[in-house]
């Protein structure tokens, strides 16, 4: 590269500087050395257009790109997040994706990759869903086969295992959300509805929700687990809500006569007056019903609405929303530790065989990849918080061999702050959770340093600014356990430590990393324009000062009408 291209970053710079006036932030910056460069600068214009070319240097071997030749992208590989591959300044280990067992598997675990092939296909064989049929257990089984790395002499062995294992015993998981626009079985005009459901071969067996008192819209977001013996594809799961009738005294129920609600209501009222006079009887009053195929349950589950019915009744009794999935009985720690394996595996073969760039990929699995994940986490009863920290786990251990994109993990918080407070201290998932910290923080604090190369106009590196931010923000929120450093020495060394009492926390990490990317970036700009001319002029010296503190106070004035605000508004930093 011949030096006019090596300068021509520079001289952008200085163009884009006498072509835009001054902004208030730049008024506020000449106020403070009275125009000294401005006025001295008119002084040397006409000279300085002859001579800007000649002020041309190599820069040094080591230097950073500049921030407009750093920012041009390949059209052919994910150009939208290229630019942000320079934010990382630490070096990249290459994961040997032959070896898996040690790539995937943690040190300690009793698990090997055979046994978690075998716990899959035996998933595939036995796949609860709706969508079983041949075809597509063929396609899963070869795709798996190839993210295993499995040989066919290997596979046949453990596909033989698995398909003489016995079926496992199924639970459906139910979720009674809510329900709207019940039919009002009271006097005042509403219900006191309740849930009983049961399965149709075992109608003996009923579950029961609480009760929602006097209303038409109950909320119960209740959870239940009901066994299912045999033949889980032809059983019928029945949802029936009622109508609670608390037992009354006569006395009680002319009370609510003020209550009343239309001749309707009155007329409901006096009935029930009647039959607890008579015989004292305070039957529950069934308002609807809905009968569920569990054939009809995919992989995945489902969440839907359904419409209560009461015989050959036309009439609308209101709607019911569930969420039902089809789980096998397995351990729980077993599944979660079983998960974080599976999603490492799956990931390094995405990465493999797809060529993302860095810091591209941002949770979407290819179609069989997605179609295992979520059978497995789904079949072993995992909740979206068990899948949540698996995939914390998982992702930033890939995350330090090939970069990952930021809004990952940050979608991933959004699930795991609110519930973090409510880990007790010695639990594995708040140590899962702050060893997933300490594995993203660096790269995270890689894109501060390197703050100043870019420029605030490219939208990708704005957004992946954003993104960290976001990040430090929910990761400050919670007090960092005695017994972990997040801080290591080996990996910040830039950290200022002097000061023995000096405790060292996110908010001080992302000072000390503006502070030594604004010295990192200085000397660079000081040591890649040196001149190499032994006879410079004091002319030409004084216009080469003049040139780097306009790049100085351009960098200044970014800082203030931007960074200045998004640190402050994002993680109430202001530097």
């Amino acid at each position: 590269m011949d030096e006019e291209q090596m300068w021509k970053g520079f001289f952008v710079k200085l163009h884009e500087l006498k072509m835009n006036p001054p902004t208030e932030h730049e008024h506020q910056l000449q106020d403070g050395d009275d125009g000294f460069f401005e006025k001295f600068g008119s002084l040397l214009r006409q000279k300085s257009q002859l001579n800007e070319n000649i002020l041309k240097t190599p820069l040094s071997n080591k230097d950073i790109q500049t921030e407009e030749s750093e920012l041009i992208i390949d059209k052919h590989n994910h150009a939208e997040y290229d630019c942000i591959e320079t934010f990382a300044g630490e070096s990249d280990i290459q994961i040997d994706t032959n070896d898996i067992s040690d790539a995937v598997f943690d040190s300690g675990t009793v698990m090997n990759v055979e046994d978690l092939y075998e716990e899959i296909l035996f998933e595939i064989y036995n796949n609860i869903g709706c969508e079983n049929n041949e075809g597509r257990i063929e396609s899963l089984v070869g795709f798996v086969q190839d993210a295993f790395k499995i040989p066919n002499s290997t596979h046949l062995e453990i596909s033989d295992v698995a398909r003489r294992k016995e079926p496992p015993n199924v639970r459906l998981n139910i979720e009674i959300i809510k329900a709207e626009n019940l039919l009002s079985k009271d006097s005042n005009g509403l219900s006191d509805p309740f849930v009983t459901l049961y399965l149709e071969s075992k109608n003996s067996h009923r579950y029961n929700s609480s009760v929602k008192p006097a209303t038409l819209n109950p909320i119960w977001e209740e959870h239940f687990s009901l066994p299912i013996a045999e033949n889980p594809r032809e059983e019928v799961l029945i949802v029936e809500v009622w109508d609670f009738d608390a037992a009354e005294t006569v006395k009680e129920k002319v009370n609510k006569i003020l209550d009343v609600k239309g001749v309707k209501g009155l007329s409901k009222l006096m009935k029930e007056i009647a039959v607890t006079a008579s015989s004292g009887k305070h039957d529950n009053e069934l308002i609807g019903r809905a009968a569920i195929t569990l054939k009809s349950i995919p992989v995945c589950g489902l969440t839907v609405w359904y419409n209560l019915e009461k015989g050959n009744k036309a009439r609308s009794r209101g709607s019911i929303l569930v969420n039902l999935t089809l789980s096998a009985e397995k351990n729980k720690s077993v599944a979660v530790q079983e998960h974080k394996n599976l999603l490492k595996l799956l990931l390094m073969y995405e990465l493999e065989t797809s060529q993302v760039a860095y810091y591209w990929w941002s949770g979407k699995f290819s179609a069989n990849a997605e179609i295992i994940r979520s059978q497995h986490a789904v079949q072993s009863g995992l909740t979206s918080v068990d899948c949540a920290i698996s995939q914390w786990h998982a992702y930033s251990i890939i995350h330090e061999t090939h970069k990952l994109n930021f809004s990952l993990f940050n979608s991933i918080l959004d699930i795991l702050t609110p519930v973090i407070r409510c880990m007790q201290k010695d639990s594995e998932d708040l140590a899962t959770y702050w060893d997933g910290v300490r594995r993203i923080l660096p790269s995270c604090f890689a894109v501060l340093r390197k703050i100043r190369y870019k420029t605030v106009s490219d939208l990708n590196v704005t957004r992946a600014v954003n993104e960290v931010l976001d990040i430090l923000g929910k990761v400050k929120l919670f007090e960092v356990p005695v017994t972990i450093d997040i801080f290591p020495t080996s990996v910040y060394g830039w950290i200022h430590r002097n000061d023995a009492q000096r405790i060292c926390n996110i908010d001080s990490a992302i000072i000390d990393a503006i502070n030594t990317g604004t010295k990192e970036w200085l000397e660079h700009i000081v040591e890649g324009s040196k001149y190499s001319k032994d006879n410079e002029t004091d002319e030409e010296k004084l216009q080469y000062i003049i040139k780097l503190i306009q790049m100085i106070r351009s960098d200044l004035q970014r800082a203030m009408e931007y960074f200045d605000k998004l640190f402050y508004q994002r993680i109430t930093v202001y530097r």
